[in-house]
Formats: C-alpha cells, structure tokens, sequence
C-alpha cells in the first residue's frame, strides 16, 4: 500500500512539473517584467528556480523512497504479513477449538445416550430379576406352607388318635369299675377293650 502511494506522488510530481516547464515556455513576455521585478522575493518563490527545486525535489524523495523502501517499508510489510499469518493461524485455532469442542460435544452426547440405554437395560434386568425372586420365595412359601399344614394335619391326627386310644383305655377302667360295682364281677381287660373299640368304631 505504501510502494503504491508513493510511486503515485512520484508519477504524480512529474506530470506537474513537465506541465509547469510547458507554462513557462508559452508564457507572454509581461511575465519577464513581473518576474524582474519580483527577484527580489523570496527565492523559493521565483519561477525561474521551479525548475531546480523540482529536481532536488525528486531527487530527495527518491533518497527518502530508497530510505524506506529498504528500511522502513521490509519492516512494516514483514509487520503486515506476519500479522496476516497470526490471524490466519488465530482463525484456525479457532477452527480447530471449534472441532474439538463439536467433537466432544458428540462425544458426551453418545455416552449420555450410552449411559441412559445401560441404566434403562439395568432397571430392567433388576426389575426381572426381583419378580423371578419374588415368585421363587413365593412359590417356596407356598411349598413350606403346605408341607406345614401337612405336618400340622398329622400332628393333630396322632394326637387325636392319641387322645381316642387314652379315652378307650379310660372307657376300659370306667366299664370294668362300673361291672364290678353293679354285678359284683369284675370284667376281663380284653373283653372290656374289645367292647369299647367296637363301640368307636360303631360311632
């Protein structure tokens, strides 16, 4: 931008001075009276002179384009492009964060995803594994009561047996007492027995 810049005030300051050096030629000769009369000015200001200050003019300003063309203008262009080349690379850090951060943004959502399907798969598994334990210890239960309830029902069955077996041995006494007291005879035991058991089985 700068090179450009300056080759234009220097193609700029040319044209004006071949216009300016085309004027003086053209010019009517009254002007040589003025120009007499005004030597005694300053001299940057005598026309006569535009011609020589025009070339130190250029000829200063090349220097100075030299000047900076090989210090001043390598800088700030080394400046440009290497700022060009860090927001470059800024950009494409920030292309790259970008990338990882949509990245791990996937990846975060497909362990949720993940994560959500195992723990709706382990509910599901404990779920199933609580209902088969609960209808085993039901079943168990079952089975336990039932075997209980056999034993209870036996249980009571000798117990009554036991209980019918001491009520006959009683009915044995009370009738052998009793024919003793009535007849004056005491009965045999086993007779006794058999009447009574007949009469059990009778009832």
């Amino acid at each position: 931008m700068i090179k450009k810049l300056a080759v234009s005030s220097f193609l700029t300051l040319t044209y004006a001075t071949q216009s300016f050096a085309s004027g003086d030629e053209h010019a009517p000769m009254h002007h040589d009276a003025g120009h007499a009369e005004s030597s005694g000015g300053l001299p940057q200001l005598d026309p006569s002179s535009f011609t020589g200050q025009t070339f130190w003019l250029i000829i200063f300003f090349v220097i100075v384009y030299l000047i900076f063309s090989r210090k001043s203008l390598p800088d700030i262009s080394r400046t440009v492009e290497n700022r060009a080349e860090r927001i470059k690379n800024d950009l494409d850090s920030a292309d790259r964060l970008k990338n990882e951060v949509t990245s791990v943004q996937d990846t975060y959502e497909e362990s949720l995803k993940k994560a959500r399907e195992e723990s709706s798969l382990l509910f599901q598994k404990i779920e199933d594994d609580l209902k088969v334990k609960s209808e085993d210890n039901t079943k168990k239960f079952q089975d336990y009561s039932a075997d209980k309830i056999a034993e209870l029902e036996e249980n009571i069955n000798k117990a009554r047996d036991a209980a019918m077996e001491d009520m006959s041995e009683i009915a044995v006494d009370v009738a052998t007492d009793a024919a003793e007291k009535i007849i004056g005879v005491r009965a045999d035991a086993k007779s006794a027995r058999a009447v009574v058991n007949s009469l059990n089985k009778a009832a």
